[in-house]
């Protein structure tokens, strides 16, 4: 003998929300995911006309999670290389102010030191001046 369970109205409903509500949710991931995307696209083309193709290409840009930035922020960050504590900062506020800056955690007063970026050389110089600070600063700098 077979028993067969027939649904109600409300179970009908219920199933269709629950539907409903998971590809709404599918669909968001995948707005999410695709406006992810095309950012990290502006800032790869962004990190190209600023600091050259060579150099450029050897960013790996990460998305910055927007619960961690100020209202109607955006941004994505890259490395400089294996060791390094700065990195490379593109931003955007209110959707039209872009920024393209070295960002230089601190560790002593835990204060960044944040500069808009020109072009490589400009980026040079900047890592090179602080590169030379950190050595006066611990005995090793030239003082002649």
């Amino acid at each position: 003998m077979t028993t067969t369970t027939s649904l109600t109205v409300a179970d009908l409903a219920s199933l269709a929300l629950t539907k409903w509500e998971s590809e709404g949710e599918a669909k968001g991931d995948e707005m999410f995911e695709q406006h992810r995307e095309e950012f990290l696209t502006f800032a790869r083309a962004k990190a190209r006309s600023v600091l050259g193709e060579e150099a450029a290409a050897q960013l790996e840009w990460q998305y910055t999670g927007t619960l961690v930035l100020p209202a109607d922020t955006e941004q994505a960050t890259a490395s400089l290389g294996e060791g390094r504590t700065e990195y490379l900062r593109y931003r955007v506020v209110d959707s039209d102010e872009v920024r393209f800056a070295l960002v230089q955690p601190c560790g002593t007063c835990g204060h960044d030191q944040i500069n808009e970026l020109r072009d490589l050389t400009h980026l040079g110089g900047l890592l090179e001046t602080a590169a030379d600070l950190a050595k006066a600063v611990q005995g090793g700098g030239d003082r002649g």
